[in-house]
Formats: C-alpha cells, structure tokens, sequence
C-alpha cells in the first residue's frame, strides 16, 4: 500500500497558489467575488482535491484522473484570463504571476501523465 502522507510537489504548488488567490479574490470587487472569484477558487480546491484522489489510486487507474485535473487547470487559467480581461484583476503584474504559477503547474502536471503513459 502507498503512503498517504506523501504528498507530491504538485500538491504543495496548488495549495500555495490556493493561498495566494484567495488574498487577491478578497480584494476583488464584490459584484465579481460570489461569482467569478468563487469559482476561481472553487476550481482550484477541485484541482488540488483531484490531485490528491490521483496520487492515492492504483497505478492503473490513475491516468484518467490525472487528464480531469489537466481539464481543471486549464479551466483556471482561463478564469484568472478572464479575470484580467474583466479588469477584476486589474494589476498586470498579478495576473503574470497567476497564470506562470498555473503553466508550472500544468507542467508537472502534463509530466506526471506523460511517465504514467511511459510506465504502463
């Protein structure tokens, strides 16, 4: 049996980031917090929730899960672009940052699909 108090990389990656947007969904304007900035963080939780549930599976069924967390970072790039192009973020520098922290997210993400193709 795996350990479960292993957690991967990734996993402390999405919980920071976590940690990091929602001091900025604070700030946004609250005609656009209860909407798009709940569901920026709702997908980040699913994310890293998705995350988790991957690492604890067999091998075999893992690959599934992980193309699902794939689907959901890119959903929440989209929602942090679209927060940008909303003007509910409205600092260039902030949004730069979110969507680099998401690309090196998706990376490892698309790494660790790419060795679990390779291993089976």
């Amino acid at each position: 049996m795996e350990n479960l108090d292993f957690q991967p990389s990734i996993v402390h990656k999405i919980y920071d980031f976590y940690k990091e947007m929602h001091k900025k969904i604070e700030k946004f304007p609250k005609t656009s917090r209860y909407s798009l900035g709940q569901k920026i963080e709702n997908t980040i939780l699913d994310l890293l929730e998705t995350i988790y549930l991957a690492n604890i599976q067999i091998k075999t069924l893992r690959e599934p899960i992980l193309h699902k967390a794939s689907a959901k970072c890119e959903l929440v790039k989209i929602l942090i672009r679209l927060a940008y192009d909303t003007g509910v973020i409205g600092n260039t520098n902030a949004y730069i940052s979110a969507e680099a922290k998401m690309q090196e997210i998706g990376k490892m993400l698309g790494g660790w699909i790419k060795y679990m193709r390779n291993a089976s």
